[in-house]
């Protein structure tokens, strides 16, 4: 087990301490880059908070769409990451021959993953976007 506070803590308390009292303290030409760094340990803290769970679905979301079921999945999270890099490529390959055209039989099922994914990478990168769209229909092509 690990002592506290556990990373996230750390992170909540250095992004609390930049935002609220760092800040104030800096000059007016360098407030930009400490909101950057503000966001930074933002987006770190949610995906700590998240783990592997949206790789390891992300992966398990193209071995199907891929058709590629039999693909196994890794348990080391640099081979996850690869494995999902390669996955994405053969991904992109397909649409770039016509996959998700109007009219081909996987688009539906391609254009839900894309916004599946980029919904979760928005929820780690800006979870306040999502909270404004709530109720909205997403614009479809």
């Amino acid at each position: 087990m690990r002592d506290r506070p556990s990373g996230a803590e750390l992170l909540a308390a250095a992004h609390k301490l930049l935002r609220e009292e760092l800040l104030a303290a800096l000059p007016a030409d360098r407030k930009h880059d400490a909101l950057m760094v503000a966001n930074a340990l933002s987006i770190a803290a949610r995906q700590l908070e998240y783990g592997e769970a949206p790789e390891r679905r992300e992966l398990r979301a193209l071995a199907a769409l891929l058709e590629n079921p039999e693909a196994g999945e890794p348990s080391d999270p640099t081979e996850l990451r690869a494995a999902l890099l390669l996955a994405n490529q053969h991904l992109a390959r397909r649409i770039r021959h016509g996959a998700g055209d109007p009219g081909r039989p996987q688009r539906d099922a391609i254009l839900a993953h894309l916004r599946g994914t980029t919904r979760q990478r928005v929820l780690e990168s800006n979870p306040k976007y999502l909270k404004g769209r709530r109720g909205q229909a997403a614009a479809r092509p």
